[in-house]
């Protein structure tokens, strides 16, 4: 078996190059960032803030990932979003309390596995191979049930985005995303089936939304989104593109029931300059999820931030809702949607599984 090895050795400065060959803005455009490495660039590019200070790493691999097999619109858009927005991993560089020396050579270690240069042991630090490290960077950035981000990668982008917005002007919404019921999956079935419905929700929800959009888990049996560029209204497009895709997984017979129903609660930021923290957002998102509990759940809620008027959350009328004109029919005229039990082809066993009216009601 293979061990590591080290080696006594030196770093040498040479000569100097360019840093527009090794470094990127965070404001920089992407497109720009891939034809800078596809004109012979380096494959890696350290990405730094507005005050010249190191925040990340970047790739080409980590921008084709991302602009590869889109349509047209989404290609442009990704094109014209900034490195930052993509930069899946912070770094801070901290305060040494040691200078390093002046002089043009300094003695080091160096680690190897397998014949790769995996980092080099300093008289003070350890300097390890990004490569090495970026997949354990991703996965602390991930929800190990689900695949998607966590909340710190949430809160992340939120920040990003709400940078972003105010110098281009754009609005930032969040969508945070309740599975109803969800404790009586796990009394009923075990967490494994819990982990089930959380991991194809969680798909259903990535699949239904543009691919610059993010969808992550934001702890327990909630979602949460992050959109930009929703103009007044808009949002509602947002709620039932996720209402059309838990309908389209409820007609597919080879899921395992029961599919929770969601509470869904949006808000709208469209003038940035008026927050002074971003998670003011997430706050008026809670809120209006919570009125959709408090109205029966399976509905959706939302508020717009930054508009003439008093903030209220409004019910989202659902996109197949009757209407006359432009207002909703009322509740009475309105079409039930009856609630089924699960058929017996499905892979719980009937006999486990209790209609929706059965079950017991939860806490908000």
């Amino acid at each position: 078996m293979a061990t590591m090895e080290f080696h006594k050795a030196h770093l040498q400065h040479g000569a100097t190059i360019s840093r527009d060959d090794c470094c990127v803005r965070s404001d920089a455009q992407l497109m720009s960032v891939l034809q800078k490495s596809a004109t012979g660039g380096q494959p890696f590019l350290f990405v730094e803030d507005e005050d010249g200070y190191p925040m990340g790493v970047l790739s080409a691999e980590d921008i084709l990932r991302r602009v590869m097999c889109r349509d047209h619109n989404e290609l442009t858009r990704w094109m014209n979003m900034s490195v930052e927005s993509v930069l899946e991993s912070r770094i801070q560089i901290p305060e040494s309390t040691s200078r390093s020396s002046d002089t043009t050579e300094t003695h080091c270690t160096k680690v190897s596995k397998d014949g790769v240069l995996v980092g080099v042991i300093t008289e003070n630090d350890v300097l390890v191979s990004w490569r090495s490290i970026q997949r354990t960077l991703q996965h602390a950035h991930g929800d190990a049930v689900t695949g998607l981000p966590n909340r710190a990668a949430f809160n992340n982008h939120l920040q990003t985005e709400c940078n972003r917005a105010r110098r281009c002007g754009h609005s930032v919404a969040v969508v945070l995303i309740d599975l109803d019921y969800f404790k009586s999956i796990n009394d009923q079935f075990g967490h494994a089936a819990g982990d089930a419905a959380l991991n194809v929700v969680g798909t259903t929800l990535r699949k239904s939304l543009r691919s610059y959009d993010l969808v992550a888990r934001f702890g327990g049996d909630e979602f949460a989104v992050i959109c930009c560029g929703c103009r007044p209204g808009e949002i509602d497009h947002v709620v039932h593109r996720l209402e059309s895709g838990m309908r389209q997984l409820n007609e597919d017979p080879s899921i395992p029931r029961p599919i929770p129903t969601l509470s869904i609660g949006a808000a709208v930021a469209h003038d940035l300059s008026l927050m002074e923290d971003p998670l003011e957002i997430v706050q008026a998102a809670d809120q209006s999820l919570y009125d959709a509990k408090r109205h029966g759940r399976d509905c959706a809620f939302k508020c717009e931030l930054g508009l003439r008027g008093p903030v209220q959350s409004v019910k989202v009328v659902a996109a197949d809702a009757p209407r006359v004109g432009s207002q909703r029919l009322p509740e009475a005229a309105a079409p039930v949607r009856k609630l089924e039990p699960p058929a017996p082809s499905f892979r719980f066993p009937a006999d486990r599984i209790s209609p929706p009216s059965a079950i017991p009601e939860q806490p908000a």
